[in-house]
């Protein structure tokens, strides 16, 4: 494993990216989607380097601040016995120019000192845009270490939208842009390694780039982190998004996956590491590829039982929908005065429960739904439904809390649900009363929520994994409800003294 070595340049190089961030606002890097990456773990992430073999090593930094990714990239290549390394280096924020200049020399020094050389070629250019995969004056790269940008653009106008679209459909996020181009800028062989949310492992929006990532490389080491919000130096920007950092081989094929969690301080260099079966990581059963992270080998052995299951959520006849209710454009159907005549209850995150759904009319979140004109592009027809929650806070225990909607509930014909619930029933056909707590239950179950953590690292529950994930059959799922729709309490160790038998998994604590 990679030591830590060449301290006074690193602290030099480090004091550079402090000073920097203190002239910069919080507002302004957010603006241009920065996160900076700390000496621990870009010095990690070179770690992850294998020597390239090759006489002169080709770094590629896409959006490289000021310079710590490259400085640490550069640093273990000499430390390998790689003396000559030239870098090439995009960064669009042209305040952070004279910084990533100052590093770059830094390291060239230290070369100098080690009878090496270090050359570099600074880019002040959008990366994106640049396209440097597609320039023939560019030779490709053997190694590349980014942290690239994070944010959303609008796809209508933005210079970005399908800015990439010869290399993958769609466009989720601006760091899913950097991760293709630097795949298609380095060479058969070579290596990239990136910190990025974990969002494109999983979801709609990131299939086309999942796809194109594990087409043209393989993906042989994922580390995970234990705690969302200390991973990046500036953590004043509040990231909520969980983080993984990737390393792909360009043009290979690895039967096998490495994964690693760690805390994201020191103990970085001690992670808990287990080696698993391309299969069990990157699911290959549908077109959707989700890449499953499990955080342990507890998680990776429920991993194991779920794949066991006789079929998926929708192959067992469910469907999820979210709800049609989007508040902020629906304003003048929504009203406070719960009492309004011909208006029917909207049904929203705070009136789902483990397996209650309650809405009294009394709380101060309760809204009602006007039937004005128009209200049925926006109202479904009242019937027996399952209730999930999209949403989950970054540090609530679980991400799965599904409750029942009883048709009965209310004398209305139609009913109105929220877009930060999801609805689920069954295709074609009424859901039961005693299916209906049967889903409840099994989706409120610790084993469900715990696999759903491995198949997704978003706080978003997204329907397009309910649907793809295993699932019981129908048939277990009203054997469970015929128990649940009895509970008295609704502790969760309740719920999975009824759900586990009949899935034929272990109680947790019997894996714990």
């Amino acid at each position: 494993m990679y030591q830590q070595s060449l301290i006074d340049p690193k602290d030099d190089i480090t004091s550079l990216q402090s000073a920097f961030l203190r002239r910069k606002t919080a507002q302004a890097r957010k603006t241009l989607g920065q996160f900076f990456t700390g000496s621990v773990v870009s010095d990690y992430m070179a770690s992850l380097i294998n020597k390239p073999d090759t006489e002169i090593v080709r770094l590629l930094d896409a959006g490289a601040g000021t310079g710590i990714l490259t400085a640490s990239t550069a640093l273990r290549c000499l430390e390998l016995g790689c003396t000559t390394v030239h870098a090439v280096l995009y960064e669009l924020d042209s305040e952070a120019i004279p910084s990533l200049d100052q590093t770059l020399r830094i390291v060239q020094n230290t070369f100098n000192q080690q009878h090496g050389i270090f050359s570099f070629d600074i880019r002040c250019e959008d990366f994106v845009l640049a396209r440097p995969d597609k320039d023939k004056h560019i030779r490709r790269f053997d190694v590349s270490v980014i942290n690239p940008p994070y944010f959303k653009y609008n796809v209508k106008n933005s210079p970005y939208a399908k800015a990439a679209a010869d290399l993958y459909h769609g466009d989720p996020n601006i760091y899913a842009s950097f991760m293709a181009i630097a795949m298609a800028s380095i060479k058969d062989g070579g290596q990239m390694v990136t910190i990025t949310p974990r969002s494109f492992t999983n979801g709609l929006y990131f299939k086309g780039v999942r796809s194109y990532l594990l087409t043209r490389s393989a993906l042989d080491l994922v580390h995970i982190f234990k705690h969302r919000n200390k991973v990046f130096k500036n953590n004043d920007s509040a990231v909520l998004q969980e983080n993984i950092i990737c390393r792909f081989i360009k043009g290979k094929e690895h039967k096998t996956v490495t994964v690693r969690s760690s805390d994201c301080d020191a103990r970085i260099y001690n992670a808990e590491e287990e080696k698993y079966p391309l299969e069990l990581i990157i699911d290959s059963s549908n077109d959707q590829r989700i890449i499953r992270i499990p955080e342990s080998s507890y998680e990776a052995n429920i991993l194991r039982q779920a794949e066991a299951f006789p079929t998926t959520f929708e192959g067992a006849g469910y469907f999820i929908s979210t709800g049609p209710v989007v508040e902020h454009r629906t304003q003048e159907y929504i009203t406070e005065d719960t009492s309004t005549p011909d208006s029917v209850p909207l049904y929203r995150p705070h009136n789902i429960t483990p397996l209650t759904v309650t809405w009294t009319g009394t709380h101060k979140k309760e809204l009602s739904f006007k039937l004005n004109i128009g209200h049925e592009k926006h109202t479904i027809k009242n019937g027996t439904f399952v209730l999930l929650k999209r949403f989950s806070s970054k540090d609530e225990k679980r991400r799965l809390v599904s409750g029942v909607y009883l048709e009965s509930t209310h004398n209305c014909k139609v009913i109105g649900f929220g877009n930060k619930t999801n609805y689920i029933g069954v295709k074609g056909e009424k859901l039961t009363k005693v299916e209906a707590y049967g889903l409840a239950a099994v989706f409120n179950s610790s084993f469900i929520d715990k696999y759903f953590r491995c198949i997704s690292g978003n706080t978003q529950v997204n329907a397009t994994e309910i649907r793809v994930m295993r699932f019981p059959t129908r048939e277990q799922v009203k054997q469970i409800g015929e128990q649940a729709q009895q509970l008295k309490t609704i502790e969760t160790n309740k719920i999975d003294l009824l759900v586990n038998p009949v899935l034929g998994v272990m109680h947790s604590d019997q894996q714990e």
